[in-house]
Order: C-alpha cells, then structure tokens, then sequence
C-alpha cells in the first residue's frame, strides 16, 4: 500500500520544489554562480523494505549526515559520488587554490558541509513551516565509505525511524552540473502531518503563503 496517495504525494512534491529552489538560491551565493534546478525525483519507501538505498557507485561516496532536532526526529543523508563532490569543490573555491591540492583538500570538507547545510535546511524549513511542527538540522557530519556499504551505513543511523523519503534533483549551472541523493529517514510524524494537512486546511493558499 501506497504511504501517501497522490494528492498528499504532490503537496509533498510541492514542499520539496520550494525547498531545492531556495537551496539554489542559496548556492548561487555561495559559488557565485546561478544555481538552477533542472529537474527533481521523489519517493517514498519503508525503510525496512529497502535493500539498496543509493544508485551512487564509486570507491569514494561522500556522505553528509544531518539529524533532525526538534518535535519530529530523523536522520538526513546528503550523497555525492567523488566526481560530483569534485564539481562542486571546483565550483566554490578560487581557481588559484584548485592548484594547490592541499589547500584544495582542507576546504573540500567544509564546503561538502556548507552544502548541506544550505540543501538539508531548506527542506527541513519548508516541511516544518507546512506541519507546524518545530524541528531542525543539527551540525552535519562528513564520511567516505564504498558504495556498497552505503545501504548499512545509513540504516545503522536510522534504526528508529520507519520511513524514508528519497529525493534525486539536478544542480545546473553554467558551467557544471551535479546530482546529489537527498534521503531522510523519518518516522510516522511526517505521513501524519502530510495527511492531517491535506484533509484539514486550504492546502493550494498555504502552499502560496510559504513560497
């Protein structure tokens, strides 16, 4: 059976498309360059039914862990492969330090964090101004593991949560593009929420209020 129908499943499109389009926003600040988001995927899924999570494949994935503090709990995951990571290090950095690979390595950390700050938060803001429920990212962690133990690094973080909501947008700009995975394992709070929401108030003039 479906978690949500498709109603509740276009609101909570909806809220994600608010969400990564004021994350490009922010990241066309950030790398001073127009951020633009050229298309978004979502799903939901039982986390218990999930055996692969992640399609990233490579030696090196970098993965951002955010957890969600608040009325509702979770744990956020923000993934990029080694080449989107390195498209966005280029990105935000000077020219003149991409020369110097120690330099380049020392930031690489930061502005991998700094990105999920700015994605994570701008979706975890738009859900808890739609459900009125208060939460918030904490300070996000960084691992490199192998592809294929993304799948136990993330459920080993996420136990306690029932759901997980999978989103994959393309970040374009004029001179890159880069397609991080946004999953966040999150527990019945939010299908409630969705639900209550969609069968409880004016959800077209709501949604207008929070763009």
């Amino acid at each position: 059976m479906d978690l949500l129908n498709n109603i509740e499943s276009d609101v909570a499109k909806e809220v994600i498309n608010i969400g990564l389009s004021k994350a490009a926003d922010s990241l066309s600040f950030f790398s001073q360059q127009k951020v633009i988001i050229r298309n978004s995927e979502l799903s939901f899924k039982n986390a218990e039914e999930v055996d692969k999570i992640s399609e990233k494949e490579g030696n090196s994935i970098y993965i951002l862990t955010t957890e969600i503090i608040g009325d509702m709990t979770g744990i956020c995951y923000l993934i990029f492969n080694e080449n989107e990571a390195d498209e966005l290090i280029k990105l935000s950095i000077p020219p003149s330090m991409l020369q110097d690979e120690e330099q380049k390595q020392m930031m690489a950390e930061e502005i991998l964090k700094e990105a999920d700050n700015i994605i994570s938060a701008s979706v975890i803001t738009q859900f808890s101004n739609l459900l009125n429920i208060s939460m918030h990212g904490g300070v996000p962690a960084m691992d490199v593991v192998e592809d294929d133990k993304l799948t136990s690094f993330m459920k080993s973080k996420g136990t306690t949560t029932d759901h997980l909501l999978q989103i994959n947008a393309q970040f374009h700009t004029e001179t890159t593009e880069f397609s991080p995975e946004f999953i966040w394992f999150l527990d019945n709070k939010f299908i409630e929420g969705i639900k209550q929401f969609v069968k409880d108030d004016p959800t077209l003039e709501k949604l207008k209020n929070i763009k």
